[in-house]
Parts: C-alpha cells; sequence; structure tokens
C-alpha cells in the first residue's frame, strides 16, 4: 500500500473504528466485548464536537487508534487497559467525573485515567504547560507498566499526527505548538525506552521524520 493510502487510513474515522471493533470482537470473550464497545460508545458522545488541531477529524479517532495500537502492535489483551486508553482523555478534556467512570467501568479502569490525567492550570502560559507535562511524564515513569503503556501509545499517536503534517501545510496553531511539541517528543522518547521497545523504536523513528519535515520547512523558508 502506497503512504498516501495509508496515510488516509490513518485519518479515516470509519476505518479505525471497524479496524478496532474488528480486533475487539476478535479477541475478547463476551463479557469484556461489551464492556470494551460501552466505553466506546462512552469516548464517542463525551468526545462528540471536538476535534484534532493538527488533523481536522474528530477527537475520538485519537484514543480509538491509541487502543488499536495496544492491541494490534504490542499484543495488550487486558480488557481494563483497552478501556483506560478509550477513555484516557475523558476527565482532562470532556471534564467527566472520576467518579462517573469507575460506575460505569470499575476502579481499576477510573485508576488508569487518573494516572493519565493533567489538569491544565488556567492562565497557565506555553512555558509553563511544557514544565508541567514534563513533571506528568516524569512521575509516570513511576506508574504501572499497563499505564505507561497506555501513555507510550498516547504519545505516539500524537508524533506521528504531527510527523504526518506536509511541512508546507503547517497551520498558525502548528506554527506555535510544533517546537513545544518537538521538545515533548524527544523527552517521551526516553520514557518511552524504560517501558517498550516497540514503543522506543516507533518513537524514535517518528521522531526523525518530524525532524526532517522541520528541517525542510526552515529550508524552504529561507529560499534555498
Amino acid at each position: 500500500m502506497s503512504d498516501i493510502g495509508m496515510n488516509a487510513q490513518f485519518h479515516n474515522l470509519k476505518f479505525q473504528k471497524k479496524k478496532f471493533l474488528g480486533l475487539a470482537e476478535k479477541n475478547f470473550a463476551i463479557e469484556d466485548g461489551k464492556k470494551i464497545t460501552s466505553a466506546l460508545r462512552f469516548a464517542e458522545v463525551k468526545h462528540k464536537g471536538q476535534r484534532r488541531d493538527e488533523e481536522s477529524a474528530a477527537y475520538v479517532i485519537h484514543p480509538i487508534r491509541v487502543a488499536t495500537t495496544l492491541l494490534e502492535d504490542v499484543g495488550i489483551w487486558d480488557g481494563d487497559v483497552v478501556v483506560g486508553a478509550l477513555l484516557h482523555d475523558l476527565v482532562e478534556d470532556c471534564g467527566v467525573r472520576l467518579g462517573m467512570i469507575e460506575k460505569r467501568f470499575g476502579k481499576r479502569v477510573s485508576e488508569f485515567v487518573k494516572a493519565l490525567t493533567r489538569m491544565a492550570i488556567k492562565g497557565e502560559s506555553d512555558s509553563e504547560k511544557e514544565a508541567h507535562k514534563k513533571q506528568k511524564l516524569t512521575e509516570l515513569g513511576y506508574a504501572s507498566l499497563e499505564i505507561r503503556l497506555i501513555k507510550c501509545a498516547d504519545i505516539l499517536d500524537n508524533l506521528r499526527c504531527a510527523a504526518d503534517v506536509p511541512f508546507w501545510s503547517w497551520t498558525p496553531i502548528a506554527r506555535r505548538k510544533f517546537p513545544r511539541w518537538r521538545r515533548e517528543f524527544h523527552v517521551a522518547e526516553e520514557f518511552a525506552k524504560h517501558t517498550h521497545p516497540f514503543f522506543y523504536k516507533e518513537i524514535h523513528t517518528e521522531l526523525r521524520t518530524f525532524e526532517v519535515k522541520r528541517i525542510m520547512r526552515g529550508v524552504v523558508r529561507l529560499g534555498m
């Protein structure tokens, strides 16, 4: 398959959802399967109307891809980890209470989501946000393997999105955010190194792609 075809599928919500549901149906017992599909529906409702800045897709495609990566590439067949991946942004981005997640999906899932949540501080600057996110990642270095795996899948998906944006079409949002993201991704590469070889390899590779596009954009801007 060509890179264009792969990229189109990567950003296609219908394709990603079908792929995820196929993996879940094939590899989980009925009860776990019901819990996973319920979590997917819950995420779809709570993320409704939200878009991904760097790809303009419906936001829910992100947690779906995060969960799919854990299933397909890492071989995680723990239903609670998959559910945690689907719900990992709900408290931080949608205002969902942890108590609601615990009630619907259990204490273990709520503990995953709690650990992965970084609540933004009102009025924080970009530099403060970067420092707080770095501190959060340091804290997660001491978390359980399950939590660290979800975080690595989250980071990898964000990096793949950033690396996939053509350097000539960077939006004002991208131009403002990408320098900070670049520094955060380099920190995340070290985090992945101590979590799982798959994530370290993939983040390392995607980071190189991201850097090449950044350099190419700089060359074009200089008219070289």
